[in-house]
């Protein structure tokens, strides 16, 4: 073990301090406090640039710690007293932990820990350091010497660094969720074993051993009180046992799946989900499925049937086979019993776990929606009934919720929050006085299907429950009586959502439902905010004596937010020309310190400004864009533009792009702006039906009110999209001749083939409902409108096209076909329009190899510096045959 005395190198820097100035002086210009001229930023400065990352603050409040990361992996981790300037240094750092105030450890390569005491500011060094945690706020630090699932020795170590413990051959370990204990499990020699660690008065137990096999997949219930894990004896035929393991009782419960179940059912545990146990004890969750014969192959000769009744798409039948299903194991009473089924294959638990929410997402068939319309079943899991509880409801998670004090089911229905009550089977409409809006049905421009605004949580007193809508947070009574806007957020054009930070601590398995969180409405709450108008972000605090105040809240863009126990915070904040900076802030003062910025070397270079924009489509609607200077900006010069079209992209206004050629689309806005161009990023309003009409009408309006200010030369625009914005780039340069160049990825020309595909974006599915109910905002079905789908289909209208196009797709991408960029190919070529069609093999809808994202930056660059500045064309894009 290795001590270093940080205090040494503090001294060292303090004198470092002192004689760099004095240095600098002597060196620096004879005419005091000139400013040393700015230099153009090239791609060969790019490397300089890093990643600001937001770590932790201490329990206190007194240290912080935050991580630079960079494209050439030189990534460096830094603790940071919160009062006054002194800061460290850890090159390669990674994975950091305070202990309360006692304790900072990472780890660093070559599998060192260090372990930093913060009251003297000694190092320890621990080598063959895999994994570690850090339990009861530094007072134990668990190690672990080899990769997770290897057997490895698992030492505890006191406050003082000694180690008090030491387990050989561990293979597994969970904590629990206050973290003041340990399950783990160990294999020695063909013998097997499962612990427990208590660190709140340090005791090690054994819960159960034995030669018979390996125990593994540990879990523990919510509260800490039992714990469960499965014995697998033989891992080909999957003989297993799951055991319970009551603490207080020192009980253990077993039950022979192998023997009772497996045997008879051909069924066996399916580890790819962890056990759960429910939140009173009294059960056991697990997942099973039939096993595999691997001696059973299909025919690759036999022929498919594709069935047009069928309600499944039977590659999507294929894909999923015999879907695993939830089981529940009762240890006091040794019974067993399978909770879903093959005709209701899809499940989610309540609140309290004693009824089952079964469903079938294909129950109606092959709909044009992503969230299918469903039938839901409600089965209590104790005595197997089950009854009809929704008909013909959304499947979006999103739309139901668990009350986790009971059982209670909350749902969204015919515009209203509703919650259905298992034990009387009622019905109650909760919002039914309320008139606001809980969903995005009379937003036109809504950028994807109907959306409920959500439920962030239940009231921890069990009354409540909070709800969204457009602006605002909702307390509701669970009885209906009564409703309360939280916050003020729509007087202000203010969207009010609770801080994810919040929510830290809610994760337990709930399989497909979502795991309700618990809010403690008498304390604060963190509250995340965005001004819709102009773009500023902040936090708030709210309690229920004074509202929501502003804890920080500006023209900039805030996030990272971090909150120790006495409640000091550190966060980020950025613009688009000022990179993102480190603040700490208490609570009562007005103004927050800035403990570090990223990227001070951006000092030394012009750099780009941003400005918001309102302009008016056709419609007579306002809107918004994110205007981007080009850096070193000269009010007598008229520029070059590149427009970036999706969705809404006004909002971008004060994020903070560092200069980078590792671009997933191949674009990056701050590229641009160094390399003397203007960006623009406008937001489109769509009318029902003609989505590219829309984008036609908002983007040339935009780009209009640009030329109005007299800033761009209007014969030297461009215009990129990636994905639907490709569609759109494909779609407006067949109505327009604005623009000079054009860069369409990954995107559609063929809107009418495109109905007609089947993704393969995780499930298998028809893109009919993105045309008929999400971001193409058809409406109705090609029967229903084909001169609309012929009107909004780019190919449709490519012999209008006059813009130099180039195209870049990836050739396995598993959203849009890559041949749809192979037809506009086609078209064009055949139209005798300038194109260029870039191919990138292995890569899916944005491209992930660092050496292709280079590649496509430059490419996409040259294109427009050659048709947009006169640039000289290079060979790629002159000669007919590439020089690749």
């Amino acid at each position: 073990m290795k001590n270093i005395n940080l205090i040494e190198r503090r001294i060292y820097k303090d004198l470092l301090g002192l004689f760099i100035p004095f240095l600098t002086l002597l060196l620096s210009c004879p005419v005091a406090g000139q400013e040393q001229p700015k230099k153009l930023l090239t791609e060969a400065d790019y490397g300089r640039w890093g990643t600001l990352s937001t770590k932790d603050i201490s329990d206190q409040g007194k240290w912080s710690s935050y991580e630079m990361t960079y494209e050439n992996h030189n990534d460096t981790l830094f603790l940071q007293r919160t009062s006054g300037n002194e800061r460290y240094s850890f090159p390669k750092g990674r994975d950091s932990h305070f202990g309360g105030e006692k304790i900072f450890a990472f780890l660093q390569p070559e599998s060192k820990l260090k372990v930093i005491h913060l009251e003297t500011l000694k190092t320890e060094v621990l080598t063959a350091v895999k994994r570690y945690e850090v339990v009861l706020e530094g007072k134990y630090i668990l190690t672990l010497d080899s990769g997770y699932g290897e057997k490895s020795i698992l030492k505890v170590r006191n406050e003082k660094g000694n180690v008090i413990d030491s387990i050989l051959g561990v293979t597994e370990y969970a904590l629990n969720n206050t973290k003041d204990a340990v399950l783990f499990a160990t294999n020695n020699q063909g013998y097997d074993e499962v612990g427990i660690i208590n660190f709140k008065k340090y005791s090690r137990f054994m819960v159960s051993k034995g030669s018979t096999g390996e125990f593994h997949n540990l879990a523990w219930q919510k509260n800490g009180k039992s714990v469960a894990f499965l014995n697998e004896t033989d891992s080909v035929s999957k003989t297993t046992t799951i055991h319970c393991f009551r603490i207080a009782g020192k009980k253990l419960f077993s039950f022979d799946y192998s023997a009772k179940v497996g045997s008879t059912d051909n069924l066996a545990i399916y580890n790819g989900t962890p056990l759960s146990i429910s939140h009173d004890g009294t059960k056991v969750f697990f997942m099973e499925a039939k096993k595999k014969d691997p001696e059973v192959k299909k025919d690759p000769k036999s022929v498919e049937v594709w069935n047009g009744n069928d309600k499944w798409l039977y590659i999507d039948r294929q894909q999923w086979g015999d879907i695993p299903k939830l089981a529940v194991w009762y240890p006091d009473t040794d019974w067993y019993s399978q909770i879903n089924s093959n005709e209701l294959p899809h499940i989610m638990l309540s609140g309290q776990q004693d009824y089952a929410i079964s469903y079938n997402k294909n129950a109606y068939g092959l709909q044009p929606k992503y969230y299918e319309e469903i039938d839901y079943y409600l089965k209590n899991i104790k005595d197997g009934s089950q009854n009809l509880m929704l008909k013909k409801q959304s499947c979006d998670p999103n739309q139901m919720g668990f009350d986790p004090s009971n059982n209670k089911i909350l749902y969204y229905r015919e515009s209203n929050w509703w919650i259905y009550d298992p034990i009387k089977e009622t019905h109650t409409n909760l919002t039914r006085k309320v008139t606001t809006k809980w969903d995005n049905s009379s937003n036109t421009d809504a950028p994807h299907q109907f959306m409920a605004y959500g439920n962030p949580g239940w009231s921890s007193d069990g009354k409540n429950v909070l709800l969204y809508d457009a602006n605002d947070i909702w307390l509701v009574a669970i009885d209906g009586s009564n409703c309360t806007r939280l916050t003020k957020g729509r007087e202000k054009s203010i969207v009010f959502r609770i801080a994810q930070i919040e929510y830290d601590g809610f994760s337990w398995v709930n399989y497909n439902g979502r795991a309700p969180a618990t809010i403690d409405m008498s304390k604060d709450l963190i509250l995340e905010a965005e001004n819709t108008e102009n773009w500023s972000t902040g936090y708030f605090i709210y309690n229920s004596k004074s509202g929501e105040k502003p804890l920080i809240y500006g023209a900039s863009k805030m996030d990272e937010i971090r909150k120790s126990k006495n409640s000091l915070y550190i966060f980020q904040n950025q613009t688009f020309n000022q990179p993102p900076r480190l603040k700490f802030r208490k609570r009562n003062d007005s103004n927050a310190k800035v403990l570090f910025e990223s990227n001070k070397q951006q000092k030394e270079y012009y750099f780009g400004k941003s400005e918001l924009l309102y302009y008016t489509n056709s419609a007579g609607q306002k809107l918004k864009a994110a205007l981007f200077y080009p850096a070193n900006y000269n009010p007598a010069k008229k520029y070059p533009m590149v427009v970036h079209i999706y969705d809404s992209m006004s909002k971008n206004l004060y994020h903070y792009v560092k200069p980078s050629l590792l671009n997933r689309e191949g674009f990056n806005s701050t590229n641009y702006t160094l390399n003397g161009y203007f960006v623009l990023l406008p937001d489109i309003a769509y009318k029902m039906g003609d989505p590219g009409v829309s984008a036609v009408d908002c983007v040339t309006a935009a780009v209009n009110t640009v030329l109005d200010k007299g800033l761009v030369d209007k014969s030297k625009i461009g215009l990129f999209g990636h994905s639907f914005g490709g569609y759109e780039t494909n779609f407006i340069i067949s109505q327009t001749p604005i623009f000079a160049a054009a860069v369409s990825g990954a995107g559609i020309s063929d809107i009418i083939s495109f109905y007609f595909n089947i993704s393969k974006n995780g499930i298998f599915q028809s893109d009919m409902w993105r045309f008929e109910n999400q971001q193409w905002r058809m409406g109705k079905s090609l029967y229903d409108d084909k001169e609309g789908y012929c009107r909004n289909s780019p190919i449709m209208h490519a012999e209008n096209v006059k813009t130099p196009l180039l195209l870049w797709t990836g050739k396995n991408d598993r959203i849009v076909p890559w041949n749809q960029s192979i037809s506009y190919y086609l078209a064009l070529r055949r139209l005798g329009v300038k194109n260029r069609l870039l191919v990138y093999p292995n890569e899916d809808h944005s491209l992930e190899n660092a050496e292709n994202q280079t590649d496509l930056s430059k490419r996409m660059m040259a294109w427009f510096d050659h048709l947009l500045k006169g640039k000289p064309v290079q060979e790629w894009i002159s000669k007919e045959v590439s020089a690749d």
